[in-house]
């Protein structure tokens, strides 16, 4: 895949972009089916599967005491594009300047006449340019004059509502890593360095594994089962997000801390690039009448996911893509 950080001239190998528009946040289900028609449609024609995104996110910029926790990295997201086949992605830098922009400039200026786009798909409440005043009917009318075809996206729905990633970012907040996981299609995922804690765990006899995580969205306090990805293996764990409030003194809240116990696993990834996966939750985060009593209840924890993963090996061959390193 062929990225664009700043809009001067197509790369070589990229002819005739049929393109797409959006943040695309999280890639969810409806942005992948859009992936998919997007690749299908550029086979056919012989194009280049497109799209324009932006970063940061344009209310980050305007409004950013309204703007959204993001649910990727761009690096998520530039990774999960390019899985689905998208072989040319523009990022815009976006800033005031580009806020700035008309939406007849920002049509035939950048998309027809930089980008020499060939067709265009957009939901139908797309809206662009300078206090988005834009919309879909105005950008089909400036298609029509400049040369370029403008399509609508089909809308995807999940139990009657539409999938977006306003949805998975309400999941997440409110703990339903199991909705989040089907908006998604896939695991909501966290990116970052395992680096040294405490050591509170080893004490306790319960190892685990503290991520820095560079994402912006964490999912709501409590505890989760999860797959940890290291060195390309694939292990199971039981996380705990949260303000470890038995071990603090008094019970105050301490920092946010992301904690993994990996399952029949007691070796060291200290510096190590990990992403860890959740699948879904248990309980919530609370305070232990003594160390004891959390190392009771770790355990059961533990019990359970151990159970979860059991139910997943029997669903096969529906996970046999879904591998474990022990």
């Amino acid at each position: 895949m062929k990225l664009v950080s700043l809009i001067e001239k197509l790369p070589h190998g990229c002819p005739r972009p049929i393109a797409t528009i959006g943040n695309f946040d999280g890639v969810h289900l409806g942005h992948q089916r859009l992936m998919r028609d997007l690749v299908q449609r550029a086979a056919e024609t012989g194009g280049t599967p497109t799209v324009v995104t932006f970063h940061p996110h344009p209310i980050q910029v305007l409004a950013p005491d309204n703007a959204p926790r993001q649910i990727q990295t761009l690096k998520q997201k530039l990774a999960m594009l390019e899985s689905l086949g998208i072989r040319l992605v523009v990022v815009i830098p976006f800033d005031l300047e580009w806020a700035r922009m008309s939406a007849h400039e920002f049509a035939s200026g950048i998309l027809r006449e930089r980008l020499e786009i060939e067709e265009v798909y957009v939901g139908p409440n797309f809206a662009f340019g300078h206090r988005r005043e834009g919309s879909f009917n105005l950008l089909k009318e400036i298609g029509a004059e400049k040369g370029f075809t403008v399509g609508r996206i089909h809308q995807i729905q999940f139990r009657g509502s539409r999938v977006s990633s306003t949805a998975v970012r309400q999941a997440l907040l409110s703990g339903q890593a199991a909705l989040a996981r089907r908006l998604l299609g896939r695991p909501f995922s966290l990116e970052g360095e395992i680096v040294h804690g405490t050591a509170t765990g080893s004490n306790l006899r319960i190892p685990t594994a503290n991520l820095r995580s560079e994402n912006e969205l964490m999912p709501r306090m409590g505890v989760y089962v999860t797959v940890l990805n290291a060195e390309g293996r694939r292990r199971q764990g039981v996380t705990n997000i949260g303000v470890r409030p038995t071990i603090n003194s008094h019970g105050a809240a301490g920092p946010m801390t992301v904690e993994t116990h990996i399952l029949d696993f007691e070796q060291d990834l200290y510096g190590k690039q990990v992403t860890l996966e959740f699948l879904a939750r248990l309980r919530e985060e609370r305070r232990f009448q003594d160390k004891d009593a959390l190392v009771a209840q770790i355990r059961r924890d533990v019990v359970r996911a151990r159970r979860y993963f059991a139910k997943l090996k029997a669903l096969a061959p529906a996970f046999a893509t879904y591998p474990f390193s022990h």
